[in-house]
C-alpha cells in the first residue's frame, strides 16, 4: 500500500475579491542563516544587522509588505521633517518604517476602516458598521491563522 502524502494547501487569498488588505509579516529574530539556501556568510551578516534595526529584533517579527494600506498609513511620510522629496528615499524609508512597526500598531493599520463609508442609520439595521467589520475580520484571521498554525504542527 502507498503511503499517504500530508499536504498543506493553501488558498489564492486575492480569488473573489476586489479589495484585499494583506500583511506580509517576515517571522524570526534571526531570519537569515549562512549555508541555508546557498545564502553566503556576509549575506547572512548582512541580515542579521537589519534583524537588529527592525521589530525581529523586538518582537520576533516584522512587517515586509502591506498591500490594500488605509490612507492613515499611507499618507504617514517617515521623511516630512527633510523637507526634501526624493521618491526612492521615500521608499526606502517608509519600508523600513514599516519593517519597524510593532504589532500594536500592523493591527491598528490592519483594522483601519476609516477609508469605508460609514452606513446610514437606517442602513446600520441592515449593514454591519466600521466596528462590526473590524471584529469579524480580525476574528476571520485568527480563524485562518490558527487553522494555519495547527496544519503545520501535524
Amino acid at each position: 500500500t502507498k503511503k499517504p502524502v500530508e499536504l498543506l494547501v493553501l488558498q489564492n487569498l486575492r480569488d473573489g475579491r476586489k479589495k484585499l488588505r494583506l500583511l506580509d509579516i517576515k517571522i524570526g529574530q534571526q531570519t537569515a542563516q549562512a549555508g541555508w539556501q546557498g545564502k553566503s556568510h556576509a549575506a547572512a551578516l548582512r541580515q542579521a544587522v537589519v534583524d537588529g534595526l527592525t521589530n525581529s529584533a523586538g518582537e520576533g517579527f516584522r512587517l515586509e509588505g502591506f498591500d490594500g494600506q488605509p490612507a492613515s498609513l499611507t499618507t504617514m511620510d517617515p521623511l516630512h521633517d527633510l523637507g526634501k522629496k526624493n521618491e526612492k528615499l521615500s521608499k526606502k524609508a517608509f519600508r523600513i518604517m514599516l519593517q519597524r512597526m510593532t504589532a500594536a500598531s500592523m493591527l491598528t493599520f490592519y483594522l483601519d476602516l476609516l477609508d469605508h463609508p460609514l452606513p446610514s442609520k437606517a442602513a446600520l439595521e441592515k449593514e454591519l458598521g466600521r466596528s462590526e467589520t473590524a471584529e469579524i475580520v480580525l476574528h476571520q484571521t485568527l480563524v485562518k491563522v490558527t487553522g494555519l498554525a495547527v496544519a503545520c504542527l501535524k
